[in-house]
């Protein structure tokens, strides 16, 4: 499992490298994490400008940010370069684009053990999201997962992968990767960043909310997001709702209920449903994710009882 800790990202924002402009109210924009694209955002002609620039800005927004990274580019000659510039105190992860087999990640992950010792960065401090573009990246997920012990998220890039079958971005089509990510990332312990949902929609709010609730219920940990004016969205989506909140809540003082001064009931029934052991689990885990004024008088202390 990965110490990097990117399952518990809502979302991730991109922003050019190379624009001075967004770069410098990035942090204001409510996302969990920013992703400094030296990729797709930035024109060959001002990438050594973004990669000369890229110190400055990672050393001012990782006193600001949660979390930070930064896409590369997919072949090694970019980014080996853009690994230099980036790998510092403050970065958290190096997201691969075009990630198709585990010989890429492991070669960037080779390539970091060393600029870390070099740099007097503790070995394995940055870790690695694999962006995953195509078809056959998605049956190669596992063991893109377990790469290496760096890899701490699989993200599905919902333009590349569509363009590469040839098709629109539909929902149709971007569901089940979702699914796949989801699952090949939770049995590796790591996070997931994916929307069934095309990343190019800006001005349709409530169908982002929509695809960022699906994803979250196909167990997606977080999306990525490329306009400030999805952030909001994405982030209230992976925020529970006030019915999941009361539904908790009920479950959790049920059980305590029933405990009494005894031991634990075993089974007990909540709103016409069975309620045991992984039940209370996920109750009780959503109500330890909480504000503590909002899970305030109530027991959080995870039962990690036997499951069904």
């Amino acid at each position: 499992m990965s110490a990097h800790h990117a399952a518990a990202l809502r979302s991730l924002l991109f922003v050019p490298a190379d624009n001075e402009r967004l770069l410098s109210r990035a942090q204001l924009r409510g996302a969990d994490g920013l992703i400094l694209d030296l990729e797709d955002a930035v024109p060959a002609s001002g990438k050594e400008r973004a990669r000369r620039a890229l110190p400055s800005h990672i050393a001012r927004l990782a006193a600001e940010v949660q979390y930070l990274v930064v896409r590369t580019g997919s072949a090694r000659e970019d980014w080996e370069k853009d690994l230099r510039a980036a790998v510092r105190p403050g970065l958290r992860a190096v997201m691969l684009p075009k990630t198709e087999c585990p010989g890429q990640l492991t070669e960037v992950a080779a390539f970091l053990d060393a600029l870390e010792r070099e740099r007097g960065l503790p070995v394995g401090s940055v870790g690695l999201i694999a962006l995953i573009e195509s078809p056959a990246a998605l049956f190669a997920l596992a063991a893109l997962a377990e790469a290496s012990p760096r890899v701490c998220a699989l993200a599905l890039g919902s333009e590349d992968f569509a363009q590469s079958l040839g098709i629109a971005p539909t929902p149709l089509v971007l569901t089940e990767p979702c699914r796949w990510i989801a699952l090949a990332a939770s049995a590796a312990g790591i996070g997931s960043f994916a929307l069934p949902l095309s990343l190019a929609v800006l001005d349709r709010p409530e169908a982002l909310a929509h695809a960022a609730r699906q994803a979250r219920e196909l167990g997606v940990t977080g999306a990525l997001c490329v306009h400030p004016a999805q952030v909001a969205a994405v982030n209230a989506a992976y925020a529970p709702g006030d019915a999941e909140i009361a539904w908790a809540r009920r479950v959790a003082d049920a059980w305590d209920a029933a405990c009494g001064d005894g031991g634990g009931p075993g089974v007990i029934r909540v709103d016409g449903l069975m309620v045991d052991a992984p039940v209370l689990r996920r109750a009780r885990a959503l109500l330890l994710s909480l504000p503590p004024a909002d899970a305030a008088g109530h027991t959080v202390t995870i039962d990690h009882g036997g499951d069904r």
